[in-house]
């Protein structure tokens, strides 16, 4: 190395790296990466050697569209006084798919490296993120994102640098992932507890501490570490109790990714009574993987308690028109859908227990909403109504989308068996004036996309929007209700401000859904961070009216993100209720009683103390599954 140069932008002072102005957008070890003014620079906490970086120009925009900053190690090249290793500073930003690298031995340029093509990026140039952040860990780059709408779920993606495109991740295999603002950071993680969870904060709420857990693509709330911040430096995570977690860390350990050993077993042999041997629990997970109807229906007629762990499925849709005055305890289930294979999860929270069904039709697809038995759904840039019924399947493909990314949230008017005149409706949100609106009526050819301008600053909720009174209604953040309709065939697009109306008010952490209770009674619920739930009806007319609900007496409200029923005189001993896809770190069904103003546990009807999970990727469906 030429030191004479090394030298010459080198220096020795101490830095105070929390001085208003000045920036560390990373650290690796005792290396930190910092802005100030003008300037850039290196600098080494344990020994003060500043090493000045290259000029760029807009160092603000850096500060700003930088998506990623990694300082990571120089593994060739050591610092001459002392027997440490050099750093590189990588910058990744959110715009263009290119990252700037400057490092040893001279630091006299930043180059310019190209990380993809825009085709074989998981990225939709037009979309809006509420999240987006590349984290390194050991030898890999993952892309961590979650768009504006439903689902308002995180997909991770590794970076293959060999075939320039990155590949989907459901298993994080030993880390855990941290972000806050526009910084990340990775650690190793052996505890069940954290296992495939990336933890994040939202807006400006610094307080709450969020898991989303990967593999179930749920949400909680979590006390498991405490964020510690400063107004310009990057955040420090610590375990409760325990030691600070290092961010961007490495060590001679973490060069080689460990991985489990695969587990080669001997088939068991065959024994007439093996019926009698499984336990129940180990019965019902292989009735899980029977995808096939043929398969699941041979393993009922095996023995009468393989028939009570596998319930057949007789599928009965239930809708208004043809309801009857009240509904058991089988009539509403939630649904999920396993991407990779196609199998259906239906789940019954009154009984507690599960069905499944295969449904080819349905693997790499994402289900954007479900109404009267039939599922809207997605698949790259096809769409098509599905009704997923084992014994007669009804499919109906629509037009492919014209934008490469068309809408954050959709609904659809109507089941296309009961509606000659039914809708499709999505929203996209371009910027917080202005949406894209994509319709499809029945019989068109093509999806109609405008767009609109929204005479208040307006951002999407992640709840799909609702049909009620002939209009397609969608709730903002803050809970004011955006309308979309037709009059004399005109598109037309208002909102209505109702944010400073809620009592107590909505902040930027809570999450708002709409729910209609009939044809004529529209309510917003709204779950705060400390899972509070408020339950609001919305009035439209002449003067505008939010009035807090304290009770829905012998109805019951069933939400998530794509999907939402009221259910009135429902034969079971719950009422005056919201049933939300949550469950407890016990694994138990819970439900919100507005009586009790509490979570409560469904299987004993107690309250709740413990933390709540919600999957995020479900819908409710409203239809019979029973046997004879």
């Amino acid at each position: 190395m030429d030191k004479k140069y090394l030298s010459s932008i080198t220096s020795n002072e101490q830095i105070d790296v929390n001085k208003k102005g000045r920036y560390c957008l990373a650290r690796w070890d005792d290396w930190g990466f910092c802005i100030d003014g003008v300037e850039c620079f290196v600098w080494h906490f344990k020994c003060h050697t500043k090493i000045m970086l290259p000029y760029f120009h807009h160092y603000d925009y850096w500060i700003t569209e930088v998506l990623k900053c990694v300082v990571s190690p120089s593994t060739h090249e050591y610092f001459p006084y002392h027997d440490e290793y050099l750093c590189n500073v990588s910058l990744f930003f959110r715009e263009e798919p290119y990252c700037l690298i400057c490092g040893p031995p001279y630091y006299k340029k930043w180059v310019k490296v190209k990380l993809y093509d825009y085709s074989r990026a998981p990225t939709d140039v037009s979309a809006v993120y509420r999240n987006r952040h590349l984290v390194s860990w050991q030898d890999q780059l993952f892309l961590v994102q979650r768009k504006v709408g439903s689902p308002s779920i995180f997909e991770v993606w590794e970076a293959d640098f060999e075939t320039k495109q990155f590949n989907r991740v459901f298993n994080l295999d030993g880390f855990i992932i941290f972000l806050s603002g526009q910084f990340s950071a990775a650690t190793s993680s052996s505890l069940p507890q954290e296992n495939n969870n990336v933890y994040f904060t939202q807006c400006n709420d610094h307080r709450t501490l969020y898991a989303f857990h990967v593999g179930d693509q749920s949400l909680s709330t979590t006390k498991q570490f405490r964020i510690c911040s400063s107004h310009n430096s990057f955040p420090l995570f610590d375990r409760s109790g325990r030691a600070k977690i290092q961010h961007n860390t490495s060590t001679a350990e973490d060069k080689l990714k460990k991985r489990p050993s695969s587990i080669k077993s001997k088939p068991a042999p065959v024994d007439s009574n093996i019926c009698i041997r499984l336990s129940l629990d180990l019965q019902s997970e292989i009735s899980r993987y029977l995808i096939s109807q043929e398969a699941y229906m041979s393993f009922r007629l095996v023995c009468k308690l393989w028939r009570s762990v596998a319930p057949p499925l007789r599928w009965k849709v239930v809708v208004d028109g043809d309801a009857a005055p009240s509904y058991d305890q089988d009539s509403m289930w939630l649904l999920s859908l396993n991407r990779k294979d196609g199998l259906c999860t239906f789940y019954n929270p009154f009984r507690n227990f599960n069905c499944y069904m295969s449904n080819n039709d349905l693997v790499g697809c994402e289900i954007r909403y479900a109404k009267d038995g039939w599922l809207l759904v997605s698949k790259g840039k096809s769409f098509f109504l599905l009704e997923p019924s084992p014994s007669r399947k009804q499919i109906i493909h629509l037009p492919q989308k014209r934008y490469d990314y068309l809408c954050d949230i959709m609904s659809f008017s109507a089941s296309p068996t009961n509606s000659s005149g039914w809708v499709i409706f999505g929203i996209a949100l371009l910027n917080v004036f202005q949406v894209r609106i994509s319709y499809l009526r029945q019989g068109d050819d093509r999806w109609t996309c405008i767009t609109r301008d929204s005479e208040m600053p307006f951002l999407l909720s992640s709840s799909s929007p609702v049909y009620f009174g002939e209009e397609f209604c969608v709730i903002g953040q803050h809970g004011d209700v955006g309308v979309f309709g037709f009059k004399d065939g005109t598109p037309y697009w208002v909102i209505h401000k109702l944010f400073q109306q809620y009592s107590p008010r909505i902040y930027d952490a809570c999450r708002l859904f709409l729910v209609q209770q009939d044809q004529n009674v529209l309510h917003s619920v709204v779950v705060t961070p400390q899972h509070d739930v408020h339950v609001y009806e919305l009035d439209f007319g002449s003067n505008i009216i939010v009035k807090l609900v304290k009770e829905v007496k012998n109805w019951l409200f069933f939400t998530s993100e794509a999907s939402s029923v009221a259910v009135c005189g429902m034969n079971v001993n719950v009422d005056n209720a919201v049933f939300f896809p949550t469950f407890n770190t016990c694994n138990d069904y819970t439900y919100y009683s507005l009586e009790d103003v509490a979570f409560k546990v469904l299987k004993d009807n107690c309250t709740d103390k413990t933390y709540q999970k919600e999957l995020l990727n479900c819908v409710w469906i409203r239809c019979e599954l029973r046997g004879n």
